[in-house]
């Protein structure tokens, strides 16, 4: 409504122009016929004797289509051939004659508006003799033919404003509908999302740039939405899993242990099995709380140099004795001086975490490789052992948090609660760095780090993102 109120605004404020411009040519057209005509006629009265006025009169009004009138200075009608303009028009003839007796300039009047079929368009022209004005001379053209046009003209003009009004009408409500259309979808499945339904996502496929980009934000919106419902829902199934288990069995311990009375050994015994059952779940909440954090953005990192070669070499060290005790070799290849931003504590974690991993599934009598080298201002640790290798469809979850592999890779089963791989990724990334794996089935696996090195140019940052790792790094 709004819109068809304003083009009708516009229609008639053109129609307003419209007849102001046309309605001044017209006159001015005319006024200039009349100005030629009277000049013509004064001129030969001016320069006839009075008494051949009358016959110069009437010979013109036999061939001039409107009426003529003669006044002379005394206010007496001195000629007329149609009844009087000056009755006809009023106030306004009557002004323009005595205007036009003050001044000694031709004025104009109209009895009537334009589109009157009785309007005539008059003119005062004043006779001089001797430097005197001794009568005006009214001259009158009707504008009823002019008066045919207009109205033929407005009647075209507003058959074709009220076409256009009801086809703008039309148009307007449909593209209203239309444009409407996806914000009605959008509503609704907003409302189904709000609702529990998070599956639901928008189909609109409009043609405008804006909906189709409020769509597609929308729908990211919604998918992360549900990504981020089904991890906390799969986290929490998960995390209340993994710690009924150990409460499970402390819960089972200390029931026994008090069905009847025991030496003071076999109540140290039990109470160190409960110790470790405690240390289990205390890690357990502790790892929790450190994802948690990462989460919420509140892991901080205390920013200092790192000498990352001296710090691989030593978790390599601390590994070999463990290592041996097992039948494991552990292989370190590491450059020197390489040194990043970060947290010394942290990083040891992470390498620590993924060497815990290799040797968790290294079989007896392998090796497990640790390598560290510097590519394109990054540095890139290589942690790989000799195990079962990882399926190509568990590599993609291996990062979530409870997610564990087939346990046919693991030498000692039921150790860890699948969240030391999550732990390390956010620590990696809340380094600026990136950590990803490498394994085929039967052939073992290879956890790789990129770090940037301290002061690296910020543009190689993420130069090695999709680019595979040569081969010899994982050897």
């Amino acid at each position: 409504m709004l819109y068809i109120g304003l083009e009708l605004s516009i229609l008639l404020f053109a129609a307003a122009v419209l007849y102001t411009a046309l309605s001044n040519r017209v006159y001015y057209e005319v006024d200039e016929q009349l100005i030629s005509q009277s000049r013509s006629l004064a001129n030969e009265l001016e320069s006839s004797p009075f008494y051949f006025w009358s016959g110069h009169l009437s010979s013109f009004a036999n061939h001039y289509p409107g009426a003529v009138q003669l006044i002379g200075a005394n206010g007496l009608i001195l000629f007329r051939s149609d009844r009087s303009l000056i009755d006809k028009g009023g106030n306004d003839v009557s002004r323009a004659l005595g205007q036009s007796f003050r001044s000694g300039t031709p004025s104009f009047a109209s009895t009537e508006s334009l589109l009157n079929k009785n309007n005539v368009r008059v003119i005062a022209f004043p006779i001089h003799r001797a430097d005197r004005i001794v009568a005006t001379l009214i001259l009158g053209h009707g504008t009823g033919d002019i008066r045919s046009v207009f109205n033929l003209l407005y009647l075209l003009g507003g058959i074709l404003g009220v076409i256009s009004i009801a086809i703008s009408a039309v148009a307007g409500y449909y593209m209203a509908k239309r444009a409407l259309e996806p914000i009605q979808e959008i509503t609704s499945t907003a409302r189904g999302v709000a609702a529990g339904d998070l599956s639901r996502r928008l189909k609109s496929e409009s043609q405008d740039k804006e909906i189709r980009v409020l769509v597609r934000v929308l729908n990211k919106m919604f998918a992360d939405l549900e990504a981020s419902f089904q991890a906390q829902k799969r986290f929490t199934a998960d995390a209340s899993h993994e710690l009924r288990l150990p409460l499970t069995i402390l819960k089972g311990e200390i029931e026994v242990a008090l069905r009847h009375p025991r030496s003071e050994e076999e109540y140290h015994q039990i109470l160190q099995q409960q110790l470790g059952t405690i240390d289990r779940i205390q890690q357990i909440v502790n790892d929790l709380l450190t994802l948690a954090r990462a989460d919420a953005g509140q892991l901080e990192l205390v920013q200092s140099p790192i000498d990352l070669s001296l710090l691989l070499q030593e978790v390599g060290q601390q590994h070999l004795i463990l290592f041996d005790s097992h039948n494991v070799a552990l292989n370190m290849d590491i450059e020197d001086d390489m040194e990043i931003m970060g947290e010394t504590s942290q990083i040891e974690r992470t390498v620590m975490n993924l060497l815990s991993n290799a040797f968790k599934h290294a079989p007896e009598h392998s090796s497990i490789q640790l390598s560290g080298k510097v590519i394109d201002g990054s540095a890139i640790i290589t942690i790989s052992d000799e195990g079962a290798g990882i399926a190509e469809d568990q590599q993609e979850h291996l990062f979530d948090r409870f997610f564990r592999a087939d346990d046919a890779r693991c030498r000692k089963e039921g150790e860890g609660a699948g969240l030391g791989l999550a732990i390390c990724k956010r620590i990696v990334d809340a380094h600026g760095g990136d950590i990803w794996v490498q394994s085929t089935l039967g052939e073992g696996a290879s956890f790789l780090i990129r770090l940037p090195l301290a002061g690296a140019d910020p543009v190689l940052k993420k130069r090695l993102d999709n680019i595979l790792i040569d081969p010899e790094l994982t050897d």
